[in-house]
């Protein structure tokens, strides 16, 4: 299933995409939703981020493809993003006018479905809503620079996710191509992942609880590209869509 949020009529809710119409529900896909009665032609809405979450992470080095000369990380090495960053398919990422060097990561996002505390690898699955096309913008020179990645990784418009969030697929084997301007700037599947989403998600409650809604950027590959204002940025992964952003 592909679930939404989106704006019509002037106000925002949350929906299941049927083909070409959207269908209104009570809530987020992963609570105890109901469907309100109310359709829309997808046409004439305007999505927006499918999530609202109450944190989101991302995994760093976790393509043997961008580590370049960096050694694996023994563990999964996740950061912070702040939801303040979110932004949606359709919006713009601005690009700050004092960093020399901004890039776009192509990655899979996982949307949590439940609450998640010290959970076993086993059971690490069980806590997953769907997922998601992510676009990890990164201000390179802030990121070598600052003696953290707040600003780097969590300017305003740099965690786009979208278009949608899609249940009941199999992420380990799904191909994420990133674009710029339409030409291919990374490719690779998510079988590369060194620390794979089982992993992950145990790893990180076993220190911090995970909550309905939270998001985790499962890392990127290869050397992302450059971002410019005017550019259009595009993240496609196999059985979940395209999300794309113009860079201003």
């Amino acid at each position: 299933m592909k679930f939404v949020r989106f704006s019509a009529g002037g106000s925002n809710s949350y929906g299941i995409v049927d083909g070409d119409t959207v269908k209104a529900i009570s809530g987020p896909g992963y609570s105890d939703y109901s469907e309100t009665g109310a359709t829309h032609a997808l046409a004439d809405v305007t999505l927006l981020a499918p999530v609202e979450p109450n944190k989101m992470l991302a995994m760093a080095l976790n393509y043997g493809s961008h580590l370049h000369d960096a050694p694996a990380p023994e563990r999964p090495e996740p950061f912070l993003k702040s939801e303040t960053s979110l932004a949606g398919t359709g919006d713009t990422i601005r690009i700050p006018s004092d960093s020399e060097k901004v890039d776009a990561e192509a990655e899979l996002v996982v949307v949590i479905g439940k609450t998640a505390t010290n959970v076993s690898l086993g059971d690490a699955m069980d806590h997953v809503f769907g997922y998601s096309c992510g676009n990890d913008v990164s201000a390179r020179d802030w990121q070598a620079g600052d003696t953290s990645w707040w600003r780097a990784k969590s300017s305003d418009t740099f965690s786009p996710i979208g278009p949608w969030i899609v249940t009941g697929i199999d992420p380990t084997n799904l191909d994420i191509e990133g674009r710029i301007n339409g030409v291919a700037a990374q490719n690779c599947n998510t079988s590369e992942m060194i620390h794979d989403i089982p992993k992950t998600i145990s790893f990180i409650s076993k220190y911090m609880t995970l909550e309905p809604g939270d998001c985790i950027f499962t890392g990127t590959s290869g050397t992302a590209g450059q971002i410019k204002p005017g550019d259009t940025v595009e993240v496609e992964i196999s059985q979940i869509g395209t999300l794309s952003n113009i860079c201003g």
